[in-house]
């Protein structure tokens, strides 16, 4: 079993759903923690909470499938 290490957690809230996003300035923000692992790619990361707000708005303003 892997360990994770804490992070630092926000919370997103877009339309009536509200969503977890991890991370910060420094390593990059994502919607699951495993991936700011050492190991993991930096590119595989959101570089800010603004972009990463911007692609779950994206996701629930398009119609299902088209995103």
């Amino acid at each position: 079993m892997r360990h994770i290490e804490p992070v630092n957690t926000q919370l997103l809230k877009i339309g009536q759903e509200v969503f977890p996003v991890y991370g910060d300035e420094r390593s990059g923000w994502s919607m699951d923690p495993i991936d700011l692992a050492p190991e993991t790619p930096k590119w595989l990361r959101y570089d800010s909470i603004d972009e990463l707000f911007f692609a779950l708005l994206n996701l629930n303003v398009m119609p299902e499938g088209r995103a």
